[in-house]
């Protein structure tokens, strides 16, 4: 496996010096030396970036090469900026197949972090994406944002402030999120549209919502399904929402531990749902977000759902009242935060969607089927009618 070591000069790293400097300069000279290592690597190259903090303006890329990887000396070591970013949305905007990427930190970038698209192979691991200015919704979308991918495995990262999902998964088939950090983004993992998902022994704090699995109409992947959310510390995602409007994770009402909205053939199981102040859990039709489906093929409703042995600690306050998510179950129940919510809208009313078993609470499981599509007027409170054996799922394997 050829190596290739970037031999960035002293005159290079002057900035880093004791020189009081008012503004951060473009490291114009090292990002062309990467950059330049990435159009002429070779497949099975290794291409490392040495420890210091570098200012770009332009995203990195690397275009149809295989087998490579890109290493920083450590993700508190290789910190790239992208601050005045003029040319470009990503930090690194990857098209090839079996690409690593690990041991640095990408800040401030217009759009993601890291995107890859079209890739058979993708690992990301060790790294750290983050917006320095804190919460806003001029902050990039994503932290991690592979599409229309295979095999995908994202592990021991760490993501914050992004404006919609600190990592999302998008139109991708076999997907492993494992052993990441998300903190103060709208939606710490989102898996969207996707086909056979692991995401598990994650921490999920202090965003509006923990964990998303989406599935969304207009898209190539239509009706993503299979996936298993489980062994994951999913606490006190209560951060105010700052998505753009018209983000369909402006929806999430501050204080979401896991939405399920149009899920398919999803487990959610051994995990801790703690401190939020507004639902657990949520299963619900596509239909509840009141937005329109032109697409024929896609199917809007939930199906096949297994909510099984997690541990819940509701939050002692009222729910969100900024989003209308919020005030849905403010309206429904009184101001009380919900562990389970299941909205009950249904194809055919004959469908079974939902199990529920063997979750746990220091008081009651507060469950409910909120009969969203007759306005509420029959809500059911009775878990047992929804306890039952759901069907679990195989490990992802690739």
């Amino acid at each position: 496996m050829k190596k290739c070591f970037l031999g960035l000069t002293l005159t290079t790293l002057l900035y880093c010096g004791c020189a009081p400097v008012k503004e951060k300069e473009v490291d114009s000279e090292v990002y062309k030396k990467i950059q330049t290592a990435l159009i002429e690597a070779k497949e099975g190259e290794v291409i490392e970036i040495p420890e210091g903090e570098f200012h770009f303006d332009k995203s990195l890329m690397l275009d149809k090469v295989a087998n490579v990887t890109i290493r920083g000396a450590g993700r508190d070591k290789t910190i790239l900026s992208f601050k005045n970013q003029t040319s470009g949305a990503e930090g690194f905007h990857i098209v090839a197949d079996n690409v690593t990427i690990e041991n640095l930190t990408v800040q401030d970038t217009k759009g993601g972090g890291f995107k890859q698209q079209h890739c058979k192979g993708i690992t990301l691991r060790n790294l750290n994406v983050t917006w320095t200015g804190g919460a806003d919704e001029k902050n990039g979308g994503y932290g991690y944002y592979p599409v229309e991918s295979q095999n995908v495995l994202i592990e021991k990262c760490e993501v914050s402030f992004a404006s919609d999902a600190g990592v999302y998964v998008g139109q991708s088939e076999n997907v492993i999120v494992r052993e990441c950090y998300v903190h103060e983004n709208v939606a710490g993992i989102e898996i969207e549209n996707c086909i056979n998902s692991d995401v598990y022994k994650n921490k999920a704090i202090g965003n509006t919502g923990g964990i998303l699995v989406f599935d969304m109409p207009d898209l190539k992947l239509k009706n993503g399904h299979i996936c298993r959310v489980f062994e994951n510390e999913i606490t006190e995602n209560n951060h105010s929402n700052f998505a753009p409007k018209g983000n369909i994770v402006a929806i999430t009402p501050p204080g979401t531990g896991i939405i399920l909205l149009a899920a398919k053939q999803t487990e959610v199981f051994n995990n801790t749902i703690k401190g939020h102040k507004t639902i657990g859990v949520a299963v619900a039709s596509f239909l509840l977000t009141q937005r329109e489906v032109r697409d024929t093929a896609y199917n809007p409703y939930c199906s096949s759902i297994y909510i099984h042995d997690n541990q819940f600690e509701r939050k002692t306050t009222i729910p969100d009242l900024s989003t209308d998510f919020g005030k849905m179950v403010n309206f429904v129940f009184s101001g009380s935060p919900q562990d389970i919510l299941y909205d009950g809208i249904l194809k055919d009313k004959n469908d079974k969607v939902l199990c529920i078993k063997g979750n746990k609470s220091s008081s009651e499981i507060r469950f409910a089927n909120a009969d969203a599509a007759n306005n509420f007027k029959n809500v059911v409170k009775d878990e047992s009618l929804y306890t039952c054996e759901g069907v679990t799922i195989n490990p992802v394997q690739f």
